[in-house]
């Protein structure tokens, strides 16, 4: 089997929630892993892969899962660029702010921010660990600058998800008309999303038309 053909059936293996036996596949074809590209791409989808099993996995082995995915998006972030780097820097923090190590995910929140300060993502794993801290003042600044940058890619899924997420953190300040507006706002981006890429965001919609009626 090819690198590429490796790297595609782990992606799927992974897609699917099948977080161990997208390791397995990339462990059992690493001799066909030789660029650094390859060998890259290959540890962010493990990275991720441990990251999952750690939260979803079995209990028992949660630190051992959280402490490989550290390592594995450690050594992406050593030698990878663009794309893979900034899955990674969105995927450490938050194996290491579970593991205890909430200074240091905190300070590689910081790097990717100024790495990378247009990508959506960057931010949205920033709102999460502001969130994990409850610091939602904080969460619902973030969650808009999700939103700005979003906007300008015309990524309006994720556009949606800032103002999703900014509307749970004004409901645990006990914000709640603003919540609501803010609510409203991201079901119309889900739309827009849906208008624009003729996907769909039911599950979006539905999850945020259930929390508008419990306000």
């Amino acid at each position: 089997m090819e690198a590429k053909e490796v790297l595609k059936k782990a992606q799927q293996l992974y897609n699917k929630g099948e977080w161990q036996e997208a390791i397995d596949a990339i462990d059992e074809n690493l001799a066909t892993l030789v660029t650094d590209s390859d060998i890259t791409e290959a540890n962010r989808i493990k990275g991720w892969s441990y990251y999952y099993l750690g939260i979803k996995g079995p209990k028992d082995k949660k630190t051992e899962n959280l402490e490989e995915a550290e390592n594995t998006f450690k050594a992406v972030l050593e030698k990878a660029e663009d794309k893979t780097r900034i899955s990674a820097m969105n995927g450490l923090p938050l194996a290491l702010w579970i593991l205890g190590k909430k200074e240091e995910a905190w300070q590689v929140s910081d790097k990717a921010t100024e790495e990378f300060p247009d990508i959506p993502s960057i931010w949205n794993t920033r709102s999460i660990l502001c969130r994990w801290a409850q610091d939602y003042e904080k969460a619902v600044e973030v969650c808009e600058k999700v939103y700005e940058t979003a906007i300008e890619k015309e990524d309006y899924r994720t556009a949606g998800h800032g103002k999703h997420n900014k509307a749970d953190a004004l409901v645990k300040l006990g914000r709640a008309e603003e919540a609501r507006h803010e609510y409203k706002e991201a079901i119309e981006l889900y739309k827009k999303y849906e208008k624009a890429t003729g996907q769909s965001a039911k599950f979006h919609i539905e999850g945020v038309q259930k929390k508008l009626a419990n306000l």
